[in-house]
């Protein structure tokens, strides 16, 4: 039968409570969605904004699917072939508020070189050879300079500090390295990061907007069928899982009601 991590603790509960936790579940859920954060990767939010293409197939081969299996391994090369001021696959997250929600944009900068300049390092493995490459790809250099205005937020730079953004491409074939450099202040990074957000905010707002359609419709909603044996149980559990932000552990046999 249905079992889980917190069942034998529930089950001992007054069935009326499940009651309540499920004709309430979308008040519940809507108060938590309308103080949720809105997240989105710094890649995601780039290739969102800034992605393009080109019919020139010598260029096509840089987005290749085999690439980021081969490109982890060149990534790793690389790295650990640098000095001691280099720090590797540094996480980085920042947070902007706006009026209904707030804005969390996280992502992980290859390398960070803490020289007399900090220098922020993209590593991109590719196949295409490195001397049709003229200039970076728009959307990695968009990605450097996204982390590289993230890291000066992190550590509070001023806006007249100025900061390298660096693009390392390697060909996967030949190990070729290409590296472009460009140096930006700070006050020139947040001009450009800010725009890149407000471009995104009109998508964030129909994201928001659909949340609140979407939960305000839930509270009128009724369970389709009826319950199965131990199913009321697995829908409050799941529920109560959801609404703490917990993980929950099920183990329940074909037939319980697990899907609809």
């Amino acid at each position: 039968g249905y079992s889980s991590a917190a069942s034998d603790v529930y089950k001992r509960q007054d069935k009326n409570y499940i009651e309540f936790l499920y004709r309430n579940r979308g008040t519940k859920l809507q108060e938590q969605t309308e103080k949720q954060n809105i997240k989105i990767s710094v890649r995601n939010l780039v290739e969102f904004i800034l992605r393009s293409g080109d019919i020139d197939n010598r260029k096509s081969r840089v987005m290749q699917a085999e690439a980021m299996q081969e490109g982890s391994r060149i990534h790793r090369k690389i790295q650990r072939r640098m000095g001691a001021s280099y720090h590797a696959e540094v996480p980085l997250k920042i947070e902007i508020p706006r009026e209904n929600y707030q804005f969390v944009i996280e992502g992980r900068a290859d390398g960070i070189i803490k020289e007399e300049m900090i220098t922020i390092d993209e590593i991109k493995g590719i196949y295409m050879d490195l001397s049709y490459l003229e200039e970076p790809v728009g959307v990695h250099l968009a990605q450097a300079k996204c982390y590289a205005y993230m890291y000066a937020q992190q550590e509070s730079f001023a806006p007249d500090v100025k900061m390298g953004v660096q693009m390392t491409y390697c060909n996967l074939d030949t190990e070729e390295i290409r590296r472009f450099v460009e140096q930006y202040t700070v006050r020139e990074l947040e001009n450009w990061f800010l725009g890149i957000v407000a471009e995104y905010e009109k998508w964030a707002d129909f994201q928001y907007q659909w949340r609140c359609k979407r939960q305000a419709s839930i509270q009128k909603l009724e369970f389709p069928f009826d319950y199965r044996e131990g199913q009321k149980e697995l829908a409050a559990d799941v529920y109560r899982t959801i609404y703490r932000r917990k993980n929950l552990f099920i183990q329940a046999p074909t037939g319980t009601g697990k899907t609809m």
